[in-house]
């Protein structure tokens, strides 16, 4: 039997194995998924609630078992395993719990210009939903469309990375723990393999990862006709006017490029810092920098590097920006000794010949280039084939927001970073290669439904004057048009 095993990226030492599943063991359970949607499905959202509250009070309260079993497999620490993971779906449920009912409800619409009818939409869960998930952070993005797509009435098979397996699992203790009917909530372990039985069997799928797999898995998606909601990567952007907070925005950046060693979808991946403050702000970052570590003490250390081939990655995109002319501030090299880190570094003196402005990098490298004003700032945070995040930073509030309407991404930030997708009620995707879709707030828990169009006729005439035999024929025609088109 094929495994899947499973290491701690601090010490390299192994974990815990769990086995492969294959097709006809994914068919399966898609199987027990579609059987058990039968009934989940015909529950009222209140009944389903009462299943979601069982599940928030397992996750809350054996919260730190949870935690532990991140923090051996990806190596970050407790509390960011705490913060970024379990409190998300946490408050994923929460908000689920709380919204769901008045969001999937029945709503009226508008039967203009057809007065005899009552319109309405209904909103239907579309059936066993396929999650396909990245290691990055193992809990919180498997686990959160699960659960919009269980309060939307779905069931759901959830495949997780095979980089962080023992972390997928908890899906299954929680769920079970929590005492859902079986065959709602499924967990199948593997490969590409298994994601692509996956794929064949379900009625939808929800793909976090790269650009390069998600082509992939659209393709594949393709050839059943399934529907994909896509959460990819982004390159994202953080611009500095001259008005703003320096020593608010350094440590923001400093944050935002480093928590989880700088691997998460919404890092801040590259900088432009108005000409006016550019030396101080450089100034600034760099010395907030002196806390930093990899592998070092706990207060300040940025975690290891969860994906061993990421390393590579990052030392490509750096040695292409130094070979092209970019300075290393400090950092720039793997950290010598067990485990997989790789030293918090500051990088100046870029531009966008290089990979390390163009590319996701997703390590602990924050790059820093000077512009000469906002308009330019604009111009190049725009110059992305990404679009999933990005932050201004300014004391003027209404500046802020007006720079932040015209930065063509999903998701943006004022004077803030890597917040968005902690409010559950805001909805999280990104455009272009950042993908499609989204998750969170009310678009995404309709993400996982179909909405059905109801025309109920309304006045009792014995036939309608457009059918045959036609009465008033082109005269009706204009007096429908005039009607149309009466705004």
């Amino acid at each position: 039997m094929d495994e899947i095993i499973s290491h701690n990226p601090r010490t390299g030492e192994e974990i815990g194995r769990l086995p492969v599943a294959n097709a006809d063991e994914v068919r399966a359970a898609v199987g027990r998924a579609r059987k058990a949607f039968e009934e989940w499905r015909d529950l009222s959202f209140p009944d389903r609630a009462e299943h979601l509250k069982r599940l928030k009070k397992e996750l809350i309260g054996n919260s730190d078992h949870y935690a532990d079993v991140i923090v051996r497999e990806t190596g970050k620490h407790h509390s960011d395993a705490l913060l970024a993971d379990v409190a998300q779906v946490a408050g994923t449920l929460d908000y689920a719990i709380r919204k769901g009912g008045k969001l999937l409800a029945p709503r009226k619409a508008s039967s203009w210009p057809m007065p005899m009818l009552r319109a309405y939409v209904e909103y239907h869960p579309i059936g066993v939903v396929g999650v396909i998930s990245p290691w990055n952070y193992p809990l919180g993005l498997p686990f959160i469309p699960t659960v919009l797509a269980l309060a939307a009435g779905c069931t759901v098979v959830v495949k997780p990375s095979d980089v962080t397996p023992l972390t997928g699992e908890l899906i299954r203790e929680a769920t079970d723990a929590a005492g859902l009917p079986p065959g709602v909530v499924q967990v199948v372990q593997g490969g590409a393999a298994t994601g692509q039985a996956l794929i064949d069997a379900v009625d939808l799928v929800s793909f976090t990862g790269s650009p390069a797999t998600a082509r992939k898995v659209a393709s594949r998606a393709a050839e059943t006709l399934t529907p994909v909601l896509l959460e990819l990567g982004g390159k994202d952007a953080m611009v500095v006017l001259e008005d703003a907070d320096l020593d608010r925005a350094a440590r923001g950046a400093v944050w935002g490029g480093m928590f989880n060693a700088g691997q998460t979808c919404i890092s801040i991946e590259r900088v432009y810092v108005v000409d006016a403050v550019y030396d101080e702000f450089l100034a600034k970052v760099d010395a907030q920098m002196d806390g930093l570590s990899a592998g070092g003490p706990d207060k300040g250390d940025i975690g290891p590097i969860i994906f061993d081939r990421q390393l590579e990655i990052i030392e490509s995109h750096l040695e292409d920006a130094v070979g092209k002319g970019a300075t290393v501030v400090r950092g720039g090299s793997r950290v010598a000794g067990p485990g997989s880190f790789y030293e918090p570094t500051l990088l100046t003196d870029v531009d966008h010949t290089m990979e390390i402005m163009r590319e996701e990098t997703f390590g602990p490298i924050l790059p820093i280039m000077r512009v000469p004003g906002e308009e330019a700032a604009l111009e190049l945070a725009n110059d992305s084939k990404f679009g999933l995040h990005g932050s201004v930073w300014t004391k003027d509030l209404a500046r802020g927001r007006s720079f932040a309407s015209r930065l063509n991404t999903g998701t943006v930030a004022v004077n803030n970073c890597l917040v968005n997708f902690g409010v559950p009620d805001l909805p999280f995707g990104g455009i272009r290669e950042s993908g499609y879709g989204s998750s969170n707030g009310p678009e995404g828990i309709r993400a996982f439904t179909y909405p059905k169009a109801v025309a109920v006729n309304r006045i009792a005439l014995k036939r309608e004057p457009w059918w045959f035999p036609r009465i008033g024929g082109k005269r009706l025609g204009k007096v429908f048009l005039r009607l149309a088109g009466r705004g």
